[in-house]
Parts: structure tokens; sequence; C-alpha cells
């Protein structure tokens, strides 16, 4: 896929974000992050040939490992998102070259990461995925336990909590996914109000169902297939 494509598209993107909050009334920021995982190297240059100043995203450790260090040649300064499930064998992958995990999905997975981030003597930003959706396919804390997972979490000296992250059912009736953003909107409400606003980011979104996702909160998309497509 070419820059102009990629413009095209993002403007688009930028478009429908800006008609949805003004549908809902909505005035905060929505931060996008353009996710690579389906893209090539080269689309992925062209993208940054933009410089649009957006996160890109992968979901596979030695992906994320192999594009961030051919990346770095040419450009610096890019920020790295991972959003896929995480392996413990992987994490020095994942500590060592994202700026954001918002997949953290387990509390081993969380020492884990805080473990890592001490070896290379960073704070690791991370988000807490809940299973919104209750699909055993799909990472995530269970929803019922929210409050424990956060207290126990805030307590690993190199993890910084920033979110939440959920994933939405892949269901053609909107009220099943709507009930599971406005589910996670109130997790990430109730979170704040205890513990006076630790957390800024709720990831919840991608490109077929991101208005929904704006409608119940959301202010961080995760767009992909139609962004940066499947080249």
């Amino acid at each position: 896929m070419d820059r102009n494509e990629i413009l095209t598209r993002y403007n688009s993107i930028l478009d429908n974000v800006r008609k949805i909050k003004q549908k809902y009334n909505i005035d905060y920021d929505i931060n996008i992050v353009a996710v690579s995982k389906y893209s090539s190297i080269e689309t992925i240059k062209e993208f940054l040939s933009l410089d649009l100043d957006l996160p890109l995203a992968e979901s596979k450790a030695q992906s994320l490992r192999d594009r961030a260090a051919e990346i770095s040649n040419i450009k610096n300064n890019v920020k790295w998102h991972f959003i896929g499930r995480i392996q413990s064998n992987k994490v020095k992958y994942i500590v060592r070259y994202a700026d954001l995990i918002q997949s953290v999905d387990s509390i081993e997975i969380a020492e884990c990461v805080n473990k890592e981030a001490v070896k290379n003597n960073k704070i690791q930003d991370i988000l807490l995925q809940f299973n919104i959706s209750d699909e055993e396919q799909k990472g995530g804390f269970s929803i019922n336990n929210y409050i424990d997972v956060y207290n126990t979490i805030t307590q690993f000296s190199n993890i910084s909590i920033k979110g939440l992250m959920g994933i939405g059912r892949d269901t053609e009736d909107l009220s099943i996914i709507e009930n599971e953003f406005e589910t996670l909107n109130k997790i990430y409400k109730d979170i704040n109000s205890k513990y006076n606003n630790p957390l800024s980011i709720l990831s919840m979104g991608m490109s077929s169902d991101y208005e929904l996702a704006i409608k119940h909160g959301s202010n961080m998309l995760r767009i992909g297939s139609s962004f940066l497509g499947y080249s």
C-alpha cells in the first residue's frame, strides 16, 4: 500500500471519529493506534514517511522484535504497542521494544513483565486486558475481580498501569458488543473513582466496531484492516 492510500484511509478514519464524537457529544481526545500486524514492512515504511505520529501495534513478539529493530535503523522515536497474547518466554522481546503493552492478562504475565522491566531498568507502561466477551479463546482477566487484580499489579515496582483494554465479541448482534464495552467502561470509571483517577486509557474498538466503542467511552482505537490493511 502506498502513502497516498494510507493517508486517504487515515483522513477517512479521522472524519468518521469526528462525526461519531459529534453524534454522542464527546469532547475528549480519541487516540488511534495503527495496527501493523497484518502489514508488510514496506507498508509500514510508507506509513512512517507520512510522519503521522501514531503508534504502531504488533501481536507477535518476534514480529515486534524484528520490525522495531529494522525500523529503528531508518527512523527514531517510533512508538510500538503490543496487543497480542503474551507467552512468558517471549516477554523479554516485548518489554525491550514496546512502549505500551496493552494485553497483560494474568498476574503471572504481569510478574514476568515486571522482572524483565527491572532487568531493562525500565518502568513498563501496561494496560490490563479484561475478557469482556467471556470467550475462552480470548485472553483477559475476569471482570468479576478487577479490584483485586488492580491492587495486586500496582504493587509491582516496574509496572505502571495506564488503563484497560478489551476486545468485543465478533457478532452481528450490536447489543451484545455494546453491553461488553459498557461493562469495561464501568470498571474503568469505578477504578478511577476509588483511586483518584489513576487510569487515562480505555482501549476498545477496532475497524469493525469502533463507533460502539467510542459511544461507550473508548479513548483509544486499535485500527488495522481499514487503515494499514492486509498488505
